[in-house]
């Protein structure tokens, strides 16, 4: 049987959260918390787990409530807590009195927790003022009760409407509750989420981990639903071509599901900070000025008044961004975008015939490589520096992102003497580009050009090198004309951007040795390592 089930909230594999002993310490001392993430990212499953850890304690009360009352409304937010708490009273209650009631006929519970789950949906806000707001209400009830009585810690988690509840609602719960983030899986977790595979003898490869991690970026419904998939691949084994075909297909597949996570970081309706800083974040180089930062913010739309620190919260807790330092003091802030479906593009604005709309899409493709380069780093030993991915993964990085375009794509395909890394095509045309990855030092650089050179055949329109290295190397362009390209016919026009990481494009028109013309493109990226 599959045990992963990326739909449900029950995973049969549950990798231990680093937030639960903390959040479980606030509310044992009786106090409040919430959970900030975005969809898909574990905030369900990090409630459980604090459920069963609390549970395990003596004395000790805890509920779960999944969801809010279909019929939103405080009588029942607070008949729906009796019920659960196993009182039947026979007049609405204040949530003092009636945890009072509780306190009365339960007096050997010495600590009782309430965890509310879809903190989002009581925020719905119907056509009543603020201040008649069900969900405000309901939570401030609770939480004066909670400051006047003992042994009682409340924790709720949500997303964007958390600020909702701050800057609409107002919530003197909120006021006094201390904020917990969630953060995407890293390798290690993945590597424990995928555990089973090892157990049944189909272990997952770290080129395999690698790509899961880069298409999934960690958040851990889409890393659950790719090892779902990966799972009932019983006549293959777990590689990582197979991980990109999985995620290429899934904005096919479930929309709905990218559209919910999208919702939940940035509503026009609330604000379109997030979505601006997320775009400007996508642009950077790794650091933005506070100032910049501060602009994106400050244009007046929507009802929420975000500042660049609560959008960047969300955003880190959507899984969509990295920030390292310090958000109060840094100038510029360190954050990048992190490397998955949800932040590589998914529309190509390129123009011209096959071969210009391939070599755009391509460098714009290595733009967004370059500035999520940590992604692309595997940690070494103890002592050891981090040591970039092999070429196999960057080729799946590329594979991936290429079919999020629109691009057919194909894996090591035949391609006249050898087999290519890349061979690509558009729609139902007959012409093709063919791309070859490479780091520079590693195997066999040096013969890249000869190399995708014998790939050309009728119908090849276009070829491209790309060239990676995370070391700062002099003069570059001319350390690979002599070590890589023989001398030709046609010298190399070497292209470059105005703020492109790109560090050249050589461009070579040149004859194979069949007598036919090859167009091929060098593109040369050296990856920072943040």
């Amino acid at each position: 049987m599959n045990p992963y089930h990326w739909q449900g909230h029950r995973p049969e594999i549950a990798v231990p959260r680093a937030q639960v002993v903390p959040i479980l310490d606030q509310l044992r001392r009786g106090g409040s918390a919430v959970v900030l993430g975005g969809r898909g990212m574990g905030k369900s499953v990090l409630l459980r787990q604090v459920k069963a850890a609390a549970d395990a304690l003596p004395d000790v009360t805890t509920i779960l409530f999944s969801a809010p009352p279909v019929d939103l409304t405080p009588e029942r937010c607070l008949d729906t807590l009796a019920r659960s708490l196993g009182l039947t009273l026979p007049q609405p209650l204040g949530a003092t009195d009636l945890l009072l009631a509780f306190r009365a006929q339960y007096p050997e519970v010495q600590l009782l927790l309430l965890l509310f789950d879809e903190f989002d949906r009581y925020a719905h806000i119907p056509a009543v003022s603020a201040s008649q707001s069900a969900g405000r209400r309901f939570f401030n009830d609770l939480e004066a009760a909670r400051r006047d009585l003992p042994g009682i810690g409340i924790a709720a988690a949500g997303s964007i409407g958390i600020f909702v509840f701050r800057d609409i609602l107002g919530s003197s719960f909120l006021a006094r509750a201390e904020q917990f983030r969630l953060s995407p899986f890293d390798r290690s977790q993945l590597r424990d989420l995928a555990s089973p595979f090892a157990d049944h003898g189909r272990p997952l490869g770290e080129d395999a981990l690698d790509a899961l991690h880069l298409a999934s970026g960690g958040n851990p419904a889409l890393a659950t639903f790719g090892l779902q998939e990966l799972w009932d691949d019983r006549d293959s084994a777990p590689t990582e071509h197979r991980v990109m075909e999985i995620f290429t297909g899934f904005r096919e597949r479930h929309r709905e599901f990218l559209r919910d996570i999208e919702q939940s970081f940035s509503d026009p309706a609330l604000s379109q900070a997030p979505q601006r800083v997320l775009d400007l974040v996508k642009r950077s180089g790794g650091t933005i000025s506070r100032l910049d930062l501060q602009e994106a913010c400050r244009a007046v739309d929507g009802s929420l008044r975000l500042d660049f620190i609560d959008v960047l919260h969300l955003l880190s807790a959507s899984g969509l961004v990295q920030v390292e330092g310090s958000l109060v003091t840094d100038d510029p802030v360190s954050v990048r975008p992190v490397t998955s479906i949800l932040s590589l593009p998914q529309v190509s604005l390129s123009r011209g015939g096959l071969r210009e709309r391939f070599l755009y899409d391509l460098a714009h493709l290595l733009e967004r490589l370059h500035a999520a380069s940590a992604d692309f780093f595997r940690s070494g030993g103890p002592g050891e520096e981090k040591k970039l991915l092999p070429e196999a993964v960057f080729a799946c990085f590329l594979d991936l992102g290429l079919g999020l375009l629109g691009w057919l794509v194909e894996r090591e395909a035949q391609q006249a003497a050898g087999r290519t890394d890349l061979k690509v095509r558009r729609g139902s045309s007959s012409e093709t580009a063919v791309v070859e990855v490479k780091i520079w030092g590693r195997n066999d650089y040096q013969d890249v050009h000869r190399q995708i050179e014998s790939y050309w055949t009728v119908g090849t329109v276009a070829g491209a090198v790309v060239m990676i290295t995370d070391r700062e190397i002099p003069d570059w362009p001319g350390s690979y004309r002599s070590q890589c390209l023989n001398p030709h016919d046609v010298l190399p026009i070497t292209k470059t951007s105005p703020g492109s990481p790109i560090r050249a494009q050589l461009s070579y028109t040149s004859t194979t040795p069949d007598g036919m013309t090859a167009y091929l493109d060098h593109f040369l990226l050296r990856l920072p390592r943040r």
